[in-house]
């Protein structure tokens, strides 16, 4: 085989064991971690692609506030050239090659420019502002979708272990149920129901995991883990409660309309329109310029040395300049009537953001109370089912009860613990969202357990 072709396999083979290495690096960086809620929202806001793509428009905003600060200083340019030339006499009978070099500098300072540069500056810094309060929003927008998915993952564990006491329970009943039948106190039609609540509570056990694993693909999906990677959630210690009472309607968009960065950026959108606007109007002004030079040049044909040519040729100018513009084709009156139509549009749509973010909060302030009045009730609905439940299996137990309506009841019970557990995080869920529209952290206590 060719040395060069076996060279070129063995270097693609070191490069993909190096890259297979970094891969496994980067998962062993996050394997064998507990993930908490806040881990998952930190992890996000260090490797989610938007949010990185936004930090990345921040630097380029910086590079242009840097280049319009610098606008006012004056260019400085040089120039040196070197060059051969060949000749014939006037006879065409011989030729004579001779050779020479020039070279100059020169610079320029804008004196007026009608106001643009201390315009372009104000603007490149409000557009670095803007940058900033974008990359805010990436920001809101990923920690919202990771908190929705935590919570629908803590949803499906809460009812994986719902079913799962259920199949326990079932499990017992249907092995004293058949100690019973063997003594002849249940038939064995009620052997039968047994059988059959058992086998439902161990099909809803399977779903409720199915469940579980995928909202955790879900998270692990948001967060750009890999399939292999080893996600454990770091389960809490105690699901806080939510709160019975709900702050003054008044009072939430007071603190959403100082908050979110969504106003102060479409606010900040009509500055750089206004701005705009000035610079076009600017059009019609004139500017003046500061300009100076200096320059030499040296050529061998002539019998003094290269000092004293550049000595003698050294040149200087200096000159200022102004544009006047007389008649630009109404080129300037189109540009001012566009600026003053972008500024307006610009107002409509901060009306518009500020209408949209109001409409969000108070979406947000209804589906917050309803689910708050709808866990209050299935609350209430829980506790009168189990109560219900525990004296239904007493009198099961005592042969004053059928197995089918037994296990009537504890589908009844198993209906109002599943309906108490999806109000409770949906309820907590509205309000911690609620709540990070205010401006508050989103949190939750937690443990360092991987049960």
């Amino acid at each position: 085989m060719n040395k060069g072709i076996k060279a070129g396999i063995f270097s693609l083979i070191l490069v993909w064991g190096l890259c297979l290495e970094t891969f496994g690096q980067i998962n062993d960086s996050v394997a064998g971690r507990l993930w908490t809620l806040e881990n998952c929202i930190e992890y996000a806001l260090e490797n989610n692609i938007p949010v990185q793509k936004t930090r990345l428009q921040e630097k380029s905003g910086e590079a242009s506030f840097m280049e319009a600060k610098s606008s006012r200083l004056p260019s400085v340019n040089a120039s040196a050239s070197f060059s051969g030339n060949n000749s014939r006499a006037y006879d065409n009978t011989g030729g004579e090659f001779s050779t020479g070099a020039q070279m100059g500098i020169n610079t320029e300072l804008p004196l007026y420019q009608g106001g643009r540069i201390s315009n372009n500056i104000q603007s490149s810094r409000i557009e670095l502002d803007q940058a900033r309060l974008n990359t805010k929003e990436a920001e809101n927008d990923i920690v919202l979708s990771v908190t929705q998915a935590w919570m629908n993952i803590l949803f499906a564990r809460e009812n994986f272990l719902c079913f799962k006491e259920a199949e326990s329970t079932s499990a017992a009943a249907l092995e004293r149920t058949g100690a019973l039948m063997e003594a002849g106190a249940v038939s064995r039609q009620d052997l039968a129901e047994m059988q059959a609540q058992y086998a439902s509570d161990k099909y809803s056990l399977v779903t409720a995991r199915n469940e579980l694993n995928v909202r955790i693909t879900e998270l692990k999906t948001l967060l750009d883990l890999s399939f292999d990677t080893d996600f454990s959630p770091a389960w809490p210690a105690q699901i806080p409660e939510p709160g019975k009472e709900l702050p003054a309607f008044g009072q939430i968009t007071e603190e959403v309309l100082a908050y979110r960065p969504e106003i102060e950026n479409s606010a900040l959108s009509e500055e750089v329109a206004s701005i705009d606007l000035e610079n076009a109007r600017a059009g019609a002004l004139p500017r003046l310029s500061l300009s100076a030079s200096a320059s030499s040049s040296y050529s061998d044909i002539y019998a003094t040395s290269f000092g004293t040519q550049l000595n003698d040729r050294f040149s200087q100018n200096i000159g200022l300049s102004i544009s006047i513009p007389v008649f630009s084709r109404n080129e300037n009156k189109a540009n001012v009537a566009r600026s003053r139509i972008n500024l307006q549009q610009l107002e409509l749509e901060s009306r518009n953001v500020r209408n949209q973010l109001l409409q969000t909060v108070e979406q947000l302030y209804v589906d917050a109370m309803a689910q708050q009045s709808r866990y209050s009730a299935a609350v209430e609905q829980e506790r009168t089912a189990r109560i219900s439940h525990e004296l239904r299996q007493e009198q099961f137990d005592l042969g004053m009860l059928n197995a089918i309506d037994l296990r009537q009841s504890k589908d009844e019970y198993l209906n109002a613990r599943a309906e108490l557990i999806q109000a409770r995080y949906s309820a907590l869920l509205y309000q911690k969202m609620l709540d990070f529209y205010r401006g508050k952290p989103i949190t939750l206590a937690q443990k360092e357990s991987g049960q």
